[in-house]
């Protein structure tokens, strides 16, 4: 049977659903030819090819088009994300560097900023609603929380953060490449400049920690995998929290019992984000690539082919989640992939998760004041995201 894969076509990019149940179905693990690579859409197999890391490498980066030698010079691996696109023994290496820094307590010395930064934001989305009859709640709260946790996490000069929410668009997943290099660069030197004044003057921030590391004998950091951790912050950390609140407000406008249960009782939050996690999660799949031949269940994998990891159906999988496609807020079955697993597991998880949680625990007991305008909105272009570049809200008149 000849499986449709039509990553390009705008209903796909809106609603793939069927799609996945279909790979589900029929074949769950398949070749494209149109595309070139394999694709897993059931849990299980999603789960254990995330979990053997020794044939199926992460190097081919999210989009399955990046390799990297460690003995390339930091001008060749602007592009390099450092934990998200190599294999252990670096990853090990790497992630246990970045641990040392990105610790719990650093994490949850951001919550009473995030919930003054919330509060904010907001109260500027609600007075533009109510001067101007419209807003945007991708522009207007989704993306600016998160740029702004990230920015404080790190350290980041408040001079920076219009420049670097701009850079964070225009480098994401959805952006068009023939501006990326340019503005990779201009990006780098950016956060190379903020790297060297934390190093001159170090502060209570996540940067200033890592370049401590780094400067310790023994246990050194590269300039280039220094400077490709702040990237990495920046950007996944920003871009994904983004999506994830899009697609939940979303949701909840089109299940206002759900949004009812949530502002009668905001202990339910934490539960509403995983679900939302699962169901209506900002990233759909990464690559991996095969580092040998590899046969599994009985297709023959070849050395470099890459393989399309559907998170968003594996957690819809009817095998793993009874009524997988119902958004359940008592649900209590296996962990979602929708932040990874195993060794690739993302680290920013408890960060994302607190974010989500501080976004709706201000964002419930406002969203009866607006109505969101997904028709009049923009996706996010590409398939392996699930998110949006442009919210339109405008106020409900009572």
């Amino acid at each position: 049977m000849k499986l449709d894969l039509p990553m390009l076509d705008t209903a796909f990019i809106s609603s793939p659903f069927d799609h996945w149940a279909s790979y589900r179905a029929h074949a769950p693990l398949f070749f494209s030819a149109e595309n070139g690579f394999w694709v897993a859409s059931r849990y299980e197999d999603v789960e254990a090819l995330l979990r053997n890391t020794s044939v199926f490498s992460s190097a081919s980066g999210p989009g399955g088009d990046h390799t990297y030698e460690n003995n390339h010079s930091p001008q060749d691996t602007a592009g390099f994300l450092p934990l998200l696109q190599n294999d252990p023994p670096e990853h090990t290496r790497l992630r246990s560097l970045m641990s040392k820094s990105f610790t719990s307590r650093r994490i949850a010395a951001l919550e009473k900023p995030m919930h003054t930064m919330a509060e904010n934001l907001l109260e500027g989305l609600l007075a533009k609603l109510e001067r101007d009859g419209q807003a945007d709640l991708y522009a207007d709260y989704a993306s600016p929380l998160p740029v702004n946790v990230i920015a404080t996490l790190l350290g980041i000069p408040e001079a920076f953060y219009e420049r670097l929410a701009f850079w964070n668009q225009a480098l994401g997943m959805g952006s068009n490449p023939d501006t990326q290099g340019s503005l990779t660069n201009e990006m780098d030197e950016a956060l190379a400049a903020v790297i060297v004044e934390k190093r001159e003057t170090p502060g209570d921030d996540l940067i200033s920690a890592l370049v401590a590391i780094a400067d310790e004998e023994g246990q050194r950091l590269r300039a280039h995998e220094l400077l490709g951790f702040c990237k990495l912050l920046w950007i996944a950390g920003n871009e994904t929290t983004t999506n994830l609140i899009c697609n939940a407000a979303l949701f909840l406008q089109s299940h206002p019992e759900i949004l009812q249960q949530l502002r009668d009782d905001k202990s339910l939050i934490d539960a509403f984000v995983e679900e939302a996690l699962r169901l209506e999660g900002p990233v759909n799949g990464l690559f991996r690539r095969l580092a040998h031949d590899y046969n599994y269940k009985g297709c023959e994998l070849k050395e470099g082919d890459n393989v399309w990891l559907l998170f968003g159906s594996a957690n819809r999988d009817e095998s793993i989640f009874p009524d997988a496609a119902q958004f359940k807020l008592t649900r209590k079955e296996a962990q979602h992939l929708a932040l990874g697993k195993g060794i690739h597991f993302c680290m920013g998880a408890p960060l994302a998760r607190m974010e989500a949680r501080v976004a709706f625990e201000h964002l419930v007991g406002v969203m009866h004041r607006f109505k969101i305008d997904d028709k009049g909105g923009k996706r996010i272009p590409v398939a392996i995201l699930r998110g949006w570049l442009s919210m339109p809200v405008a106020p409900v008149t009572e």
